[in-house]
């Protein structure tokens, strides 16, 4: 009986513990089935990521690659005659003037800005400029004021006029730049030209549409003119003050004068002076002396021309052409020309190309001829007012050049002189005059070299 119970008991037990067994060896099973997916799917997934991130790490040096490319397609310009590379602006440069005394280079541009550079830097490394961010619009031009403590632009989307003023840190240089005035709207079509006389008596605006607002310095109109010229291409207030002119679709250059009361300085009236005619085609630009006796012109026609301008105009006596050069290029999209104060030199801009001329000899030799001076096609061209630097504006980049066509013509010009002089102190003043030339000349090349 004894043996029977405890035979009962034991049974039971061992059932309990194979029971376990199986259970835990199902569960086993389950759980390697159910594990295995998932765990693929989280490597799949750790993979992927993997990728991706190696595709990122593959897409960044890609970027920085083309950044480093778009940066060598602005090339380093070297010239011997170079005298500054001016770069900020991050829009294409679209005007460009010097103050009438000659401290201040401005440059309007795309990125609705202004630039003031000053022109005692040009020699330097460090090129310091002060910022003028344009409000509510771009500025296509800019004009100093004759005391050189204000500046003109033009605004783009109004085809208006605005006025700031500047005041100068201790170094010089503009700072508390302020708008201070907004002209009235007297041009319906794009503004393509502005300028003050050096008298300050008055302010030009021309428009596309051939015409030309004349302005009191306090923005009154003053008095407008229809030039007729099937549209403009280019207007200009001259370097003596007295004279605004004006080419376009027709072959001539129309200049007026503007005409104040001797009495009281109040204004009179705007009457033709003279034209320039001779062209076979548009003329692109034109610019004078300081003096406004001599004119240069430039055209579709290939051609540029020098002009006697110091006529009686009065008594209907025309302008009379002194020479015509004729380029050795076509003229594919724009051509610029600038005049030196004394005459003794001009400068042309052909798409990307410039030609420094010497005007002191009868063949009107062309000292330089560089071609590829910027990648885009030069969009203004400018001479300071004495004959000094040449500027001129490419795509984002203002290079200044020396002007030593302007000083061969001067040395040529005096040599001359002084062979013909009879009074020795005047012959003496020449020659020292001459051997100066020499010297600058020698040492801007000296530099370069």
């Amino acid at each position: 009986m004894e043996d029977n119970q405890s035979s009962t008991v034991v049974s039971p037990l061992a059932l309990g513990g194979a029971i376990t067994g199986i259970c835990v060896l199902i569960f086993s099973v389950f759980y390697l089935f159910f594990r295995s997916p998932s765990s693929s799917k989280t490597d799949q997934i750790k993979n992927e990521n993997q990728v991706t991130k190696s595709e990122s790490t593959v897409k960044k040096p890609s970027t920085s690659k083309a950044v480093k490319q778009d940066t060598k397609v602005i090339a380093k310009f070297v010239h011997p005659w170079l005298c500054a590379s001016l770069r900020a602006h991050t829009n294409t440069i679209t005007g460009l003037n010097f103050s009438h005394n000659d401290k201040y280079l401005a440059s309007a541009a795309e990125d609705d800005s202004v630039l003031l550079w000053q022109t005692k830097d040009f020699n330097e490394k460090e090129h310091k400029h002060s910022r003028v961010n344009i409000e509510f619009g771009q500025a296509n031009h800019v004009a100093f004021s004759p005391d050189g403590k204000a500046f003109l632009i033009n605004l783009v989307n109004d085809n208006t006029i605005r006025v700031y003023k500047f005041e100068k840190r201790a170094d010089g240089l503009p700072t508390n730049v302020k708008s201070v005035l907004d002209f009235p709207k007297k041009n319906e079509s794009n503004v393509i030209a502005i300028g003050i006389a050096c008298t300050g008596k008055f302010i030009m605006s021309a428009e596309v549409n051939n015409k030309i607002v004349i302005f009191d310095i306090k923005g009154e109109v003053l008095s407008s003119v229809e030039t007729h010229q099937g549209h403009l291409n280019y207007a200009a207030v001259s370097p003596c003050g007295r004279f605004f002119g004006s080419s376009g679709f027709m072959s001539d250059v129309r200049f007026f004068e503007v005409c104040f009361e001797k009495s009281n300085g109040n204004f009179k009236e705007i009457r033709k002076a003279f034209d320039l005619k001779g062209h076979d085609a548009q003329v692109t630009c034109f610019s004078l002396n300081k003096d406004s006796t001599r004119a240069a012109t430039i055209s579709k026609d290939n051609t540029w021309k020098l002009w006697n301008t110091d006529v009686d105009y009065i008594h209907k006596q025309d302008s009379k052409c002194l020479h015509t050069g004729r380029l050795g290029y076509n003229i594919q999209h724009s051509a610029l020309i600038v005049l030196s104060p004394d005459a003794l030199s001009t400068v042309i801009s052909m798409d990307n190309r410039l030609m420094f001329f010497n005007l002191s000899k009868e063949d009107k030799t062309c000292e330089q001829d560089i071609e590829n001076v910027y990648p885009e096609n030069i969009r203004a061209l400018v001479m300071d007012n004495t004959g000094r630097y040449v500027a001129s504006a490419g795509g984002r980049q203002i290079l200044v050049f020396h002007n030593i066509a302007g000083l061969k013509g001067l040395i040529d010009d005096l040599t001359g002189k002084a062979h013909t002089t009879k009074q020795l102190t005047l012959r003496e003043r020449m020659e020292e005059q001459i051997n100066d030339a020499r010297e600058k000349i020698d040492k801007i090349l000296n530099a370069a070299s």
